[in-house]
């Protein structure tokens, strides 16, 4: 979205004495840096109803380009980063990762905006009795029972648990 503000600032420059001729460029661009940055503002407020609980990383999708004297254009823009994911939350359209999407089931600890950790993967591999493969047709993260010696009834109620289910 582009928004011109347009006027006839000559025919009244011309009027003004020569200290107000200069200071006028400084206000003029002072007073569009201050509404670019009021939307930018307004944007990421926006950001806290459009998407539930959103990252700090995401609330610092927008920056701002001031106005300068010579120019007089101030520029609102959305970071390429950010950009990318949230056209797609404005516009719609499929998602397509580059990898296998990884899917948040119970077992792993979500961070305090729900999103799995950084690391979460290899920390689930690193343990001892997990593993990555396919169970009964199903891809993900798989942990083993705990082997105990004795009743036949307990080990029979063992079961492989998923901890993150891979979807294609």
């Amino acid at each position: 979205m582009q928004i011109n503000v347009r006027t006839d600032f000559l025919r009244f420059r011309d009027q003004l004495n020569n200290l107000q001729r200069q200071q006028l460029p400084f206000a003029a661009a002072n007073a569009l840096t201050l509404v670019a940055r009021e939307v930018a503002a307004a944007q990421t407020a926006a950001l806290d109803t459009e998407i539930d609980n959103p990252t700090p990383f995401t609330k610092r999708a927008f920056g701002v380009i001031p106005a300068r004297k010579n120019t007089l254009t101030a520029t609102v823009f959305a970071r390429d980063i950010q950009a990318k994911y949230l056209e797609r939350l404005e516009l719609g359209g499929l998602r397509t990762p580059a990898k296998v999407a990884l899917v948040l089931p119970k077992r792993i600890t979500l961070n305090r905006f729900g999103n799995m950790p950084k690391g979460a993967v290899k920390a689930a591999l690193a343990r001892p009795r997990t593993f990555s493969g396919v169970v009964k047709g199903v891809a993900g993260i798989w942990q083993r029972p705990i082997r105990r010696a004795g009743n036949a009834q307990k080990r029979a109620n063992d079961k492989l648990q998923l901890l993150v289910r891979y979807e294609p």
